[in-house]
């Protein structure tokens, strides 16, 4: 059997520092790590992670549930199977193999396998 580990639940904007202080100020939410480009929230134990996404029109279009996964291409296959749909194509930054999946819904899952586990 598979595991897939949740991580955070990820969201597309267009201005993290705005965004971090929305979350921070506005809900009292901790700042876990912050940078232009990804910033980390902790929201009792599940951590919201932001994605700068410049001019992406899918800004605030839905949240992403990120998970950690062994094996990126076979759940991806099996993923497939039962009705989800690869978003683009599985790329392979130096972190690990990482995969944009819509479920059969149409929700936005991310998928990494790890470098570490990737080099396995």
């Amino acid at each position: 059997m598979m595991s897939a580990e949740f991580r955070h639940v990820m969201l597309m904007v267009k201005d993290i520092p705005a965004t971090v202080k929305f979350y921070s100020e506005g809900l009292g939410l901790k700042v876990k790590m912050s940078s232009p480009g990804w910033a980390e929230l902790d929201a009792n134990g599940t951590t919201i992670a932001l994605h700068a996404a410049s001019e992406n029109p899918e800004a605030g279009y839905s949240p992403i549930l990120s998970f950690h996964v062994d094996d990126v291409m076979s759940l991806l296959s099996k993923l497939e199977e039962m009705g989800a749909k690869l978003e683009g194509r599985v790329r392979e930054p130096s972190f690990g193999k990482v995969a944009a999946v819509r479920t059969p819904d149409g929700h936005l899952l991310s998928l990494l396998q790890p470098a570490a586990v990737a080099a396995k």
